[in-house]
């Protein structure tokens, strides 16, 4: 997490002040880890996105079903003649007719060639998959956010150590002047103390403002609106800090079952080999039935015509029938794509394996940096429990008049950086679980 420590801050903390008071007004809140990650699952462009495109390809499936269906059509025409026609009896006539005629067919699908269930299963699975890509998306919004929350909980404690460390420096001044004034301290030494006691005052006031700067990242992350000031979050459980770190190999194995990107790929593969089963059906014949009914009527101008009724009743057709087509010479069109769906299914597969091991290299890399982030924080702990007693040490050593100012001002500072080095290594550590619990699907 160099971000933590290596972010540089350009902004004076009076401006950040003006940009926060400019956003829409957001009432006082305290947010969890748990709550930021929900609040950007819902707010997030790219969920959004990707949540569209699983209900596109659910409506791809249901299509898919509703070929099973009859197919029904009607239509309805109404036509003129002028001139010279054929008349009821048959002879030539110069005459002005109309007919209007309707109809209504249906046709059922009764084999496909197994095109149907199977073009069904592959976008069933094509659903899935994109199921799983959104699930493996709400992932990495997760741990995008947990590292953004992670960062502003750092920057959180390094305000807290700053206050200690003024209020410290704010006595060790005091104790300075006393000691001067009671003639054992020269006045330099005061004027030291006050100089450490105004650098004291200016790295809270960065500090601050570092910590500001860090919740409106936090917030711009999150796509939430409203005053920063009036935004906070709380500490996660730390517990689990000493908890054993699960190996990397029994991680993976365990992220092959459920791991989004992984399941993703299978179902791809999946869908990509019924698609080409569906796709050789255009090598078979297929069978519908049809049916149909027709009716029309005929007027004939300037002459005696049958009544509606009765042209109804005699011009009325039914027909049944099955329909075979058996397919002959397509210009190799199901030969090529079928040779496009076997190219598919080799692609599929290569893009599963390429997934497997993409998250072998993240698991273990994930493991390794927890492992070292542990060591770091074992480190930075002792580090800052032999700072602390140096310190402690050098404190009473001032306080009875048998150390130097210079000697009190460097453990204070080797002491300072030891607690911002736990601080660092706490939250990178957090991070680092944070992740490998990720690859858990916890």
């Amino acid at each position: 997490m160099k971000r933590l420590k290596n972010n540089v801050r350009g902004i004076s903390l009076a401006a950040l002040l003006c940009l926060s008071l400019s956003g829409s007004t957001l009432s006082a809140q305290s947010m969890s880890l748990q709550n930021c990650i929900d609040y950007a699952i819902g707010h997030n462009v790219s969920i959004q996105q990707q949540e569209l495109s699983r209900q596109n390809q659910e409506i791809t499936l249901n299509s898919s079903k509703m070929n099973r269906l009859p197919d029904v059509n009607a239509s309805v025409g109404q036509g003129w003649g002028f001139g010279r026609s054929t008349g009821r009896d048959g002879s030539t006539v110069d005459q002005t007719s109309s007919q209007t005629s309707f109809s209504i067919g249906a046709s059922v699908p009764l084999f496909t060639g197994f095109r149907i269930p199977n073009q069904i299963k592959s976008n069933r699975y094509s659903l899935e998959a994109a199921s799983a890509t959104l699930e493996k998306a709400r992932r990495d919004i997760g741990i995008q956010v947990a590292t953004y929350y992670l960062n502003a909980l750092y920057y959180k404690g390094m305000t807290l150590v700053q206050q200690r460390q003024l209020e410290l420096d704010s006595v060790n001044c005091e104790n300075a002047k006393a000691l001067f004034e009671a003639g054992k301290r020269p006045e330099s030494e005061v004027a030291a103390a006050e100089a450490q006691l105004a650098m004291s005052r200016h790295n809270l006031t960065e500090a601050q403002g570092n910590e500001i700067l860090a919740r409106l990242d936090l917030m711009q992350m999150l796509n939430l609106e409203g005053n920063v000031e009036q935004f906070s979050i709380q500490d996660i459980d730390t517990k689990k800090m000493g908890a054993e770190i699960e190996p990397a190999d029994q991680v993976f194995h365990a992220a092959l079952e459920n791991h989004p990107s992984i399941m993703a790929a299978k179902y791809n593969l999946e869908s990509s080999k019924y698609q080409l089963k569906a796709t050789k059906s255009g090598y078979m014949p297929t069978l519908s039935f049809n049916a149909s009914y027709s009716n029309s009527y005929y007027h004939l101008y300037n002459s005696q015509n049958m009544s509606l009724h009765k042209q109804l009743d005699l011009n009325g057709s039914e027909y049944l029938g099955l329909s075979l087509n058996i397919p002959i010479f397509d210009r190799f069109s199901t030969r090529n794509n079928v040779r496009q769906a076997k190219l598919n299914i080799e692609s599929q597969h290569l893009a599963l394996t390429e997934a497997q091991q993409n998250l072998r290299k993240e698991i273990q890399q994930a493991y390794w940096n927890a492992v070292k982030a542990r060591e770091n924080y074992a480190s930075a702990q002792k580090a800052h429990q032999s700072t602390s007693l140096a310190y402690q040490y050098e404190a009473e050593r001032y306080a009875s008049g048998k150390g130097t100012n210079y000697d009190l001002q460097q453990a204070s500072t080797n002491r300072q950086k030891a607690q911002h080095d736990e601080l660092q290594a706490k939250y990178e550590f957090l991070m680092r679980l944070r992740i490998l619990q990720f690859y858990n699907g916890q």
